[in-house]
């Protein structure tokens, strides 16, 4: 099994995933061959935005940060 990163890419009516030559080697990629591939959807840093649950306040950090700096 090889896990692969990949943007999939409009191609006329349809999706299309390139698998790179080295992970078609790895694969022993033959012509016409039989896979089995799952997809996951992985959200952009963008859409991650808010998520983070910090208890300490914003202020109580940049003192940390600060520390040791005098």
């Amino acid at each position: 099994m090889i896990e692969l990163h990949a943007i999939a890419r409009k191609v006329g009516n349809s999706w299309a995933v390139i698998i790179p030559k080295e992970k078609a080697d790895q694969l022993n990629l033959s012509k016409n061959p039989d896979l089995h591939i799952e997809f996951k959807s992985v959200p952009k840093i963008q859409e991650l935005r808010g998520t983070l649950k910090i208890k300490k306040s914003t202020e109580q950090i940049m003192r940390e940060i600060d520390e040791g700096w005098d």
